[in-house]
């Protein structure tokens, strides 16, 4: 048994260290001579702007004096930007690339065009499959920032080696590499330039680069342009964290003390109440919340994570019926209690995944809307005081496509602000001290003070710690 617990103990300090290692990589990559993202940026870029091209002249003249677009680009890019720059520079790629995102949705991972691609590199399905990105009905990769940025900066790659020059990597990831290979034939079949000047494309193609290298000037010499890009921090903004099963996210918001919002912001992947039961077995956080959320995490019973409840089928009862009223994908259900067929016996006994309470409350009673000349997902979305994802989630509607006059639109109320869900247990942590720490960081990162720590670790004085020294932090005991 004590050797048992000496192994868990040594398992959390690897883990801990593996983490802290990570963290300090991340930092190394980006030098701290600037602590403006910004600034970073710009001494990293390597593009010519091709400031004499009319198609960046003229792209170029729309950004004079517009601060509102370059407001909307800094709060746009808070979260995700510092991210993609990271990526950017520890695959040895142009940092340019990190702002393709703002050119394809403005940083919002919730856009979707009318052709269905969605997240911030809008990857239409067939592209994200050829990128090994997951769709199913728990979860899209094609919105998880993480999987998205690695499955752009993937194919931004293959693309580059096949034309050995960037602007055509880029046009291709916009009109598709077979559109650019043909045009590039037809030029050298007529002793024609290949470059991404010469050739002849598709208008959306000839001004997406423009506007990406506009862009790009702009960010080197705003003074140029009367406008004033505000600052974002040189430093992450969240923090990836590994999770031992499929978890309920309203448990995340429990235990990390966050809006359930703020977990859907960071973690637009995910479609549902909870995270895929096959993964990815990771969720994103806001750094300084992130080592305190594992911990906690590392400490709750798994049992708490995820709930499931037994059913009995009653008179009436069809596979459809008790899906929908669990907000559970019929085929999921299917699969989760082995039914090769749709047949289901009045007592029979079946699992379905137990879902926060919030949802059951509701979810019998929405709001039932039918389209109106006129009518688009963003005027609903306004009407009813919720977000064009809630109206796309709940109904599998496309935010592009036209909504046809007495479609049925279902709308459910705005669950997570107005429940309040019941605390998750705080349990006693045994935290492993990592390099760098003290007791005074230990209690900012816990909201714990110090003087708690001190006493419940019978510990004289703040300096008297070290790397790997356990310290024992009694949640249970805090009302």
């Amino acid at each position: 048994m004590q050797q048992f617990e000496i192994g868990k103990i040594i398992f959390r300090m690897n883990k801990y260290l593996l983490l802290f290692l990570s963290s300090l990589l991340s930092f190394s990559l980006l030098s701290q001579s600037s602590n403006d993202l910004w600034g970073e940026i710009r001494d990293r870029m390597v593009f010519n702007h091709e400031l004499n091209q009319p198609s960046v002249k003229y792209e170029l003249e729309k950004y004079n004096d517009n601060q509102y677009v370059i407001n909307r680009l800094a709060k746009n890019g808070q979260r995700y930007l510092y991210y993609t720059v990271t990526e950017s520079i520890e695959r040895d790629l142009p940092v340019e690339l990190a702002l393709l995102p703002f050119i394809e949705s403005q940083f919002d991972p919730y856009a979707q065009s009318s052709t269905g691609a969605s997240g911030i590199w809008q990857f239409i399905l067939s592209t994200a499959r050829e990128q090994k990105l997951k769709k199913n009905w728990w979860y899209d990769g094609r919105r998880d920032i993480v999987a998205s940025t690695n499955a752009a900066f993937n194919y931004l790659t293959k693309l580059y080696k096949k034309y050995d020059d960037w602007l055509l990597a880029i046009a291709a990831y916009n009109a598709g590499p077979n559109r650019i290979l043909k045009e590039i034939k037809k030029n050298k079949a007529k002793g024609l330039p290949t470059d991404f000047w010469s050739l002849k494309l598709p208008k959306e193609t000839k001004a997406y680069v423009p506007k990406l290298l506009a862009l790009l000037e702009v960010i080197k010499n705003p003074d140029k342009f009367s406008v004033v890009i505000p600052n974002l921090p040189n430093r992450p903004y969240f923090q990836l964290v590994t999770l031992p099963s499929q978890v309920d996210l309203m448990q995340v918001a429990n235990i990390s003390g966050l809006k359930l919002e703020v977990i859907y912001e960071l973690n637009p992947g995910f479609n549902q109440w909870a995270t895929d039961p096959n993964g990815p077995f990771h969720i994103l956080l806001p750094v300084g919340i992130a080592d305190r959320f594992q911990v906690i995490l590392d400490n709750t019973d798994p049992s708490e994570l995820v709930q499931w409840d037994k059913y009995l089928v009653k008179k009436g009862d069809t596979l459809t019926s008790i899906a929908k009223k669990y907000l559970i994908d019929f085929a999921l259900l299917k699969e989760i209690n082995g039914f090769k067929d749709d047949t289901i016996y009045e007592n029979e006994e079946l699992i379905v995944p137990r879902g926060p309470s919030w949802i059951k409350d509701y979810l019998n009673k929405p709001d039932i809307y039918y389209v109106k000349a006129g009518d688009s997902m963003w005027s609903i979305a306004k009407k009813f005081n919720v977000t064009i994802r809630d109206l796309s989630i709940w109904n599998d509607l496309n935010p592009e496509k036209f909504l046809l006059t007495d479609t049925k639109i279902l709308i459910y109320p705005k669950y997570f602000k107005e429940i309040k869900p019941k605390p998750v247990p705080k349990n006693d942590i045994a935290y492993p001290v990592k390099r760098g720490d003290s007791i005074i960081k230990i209690s900012n990162k816990f909201g714990i003070p110090k003087e708690w720590i001190l006493k419940w670790n019978n510990i004289p004085d703040e300096t008297l710690i070290y790397p790997g020294q356990i310290i024992e932090l009694k949640l249970s005991e805090i009302n």
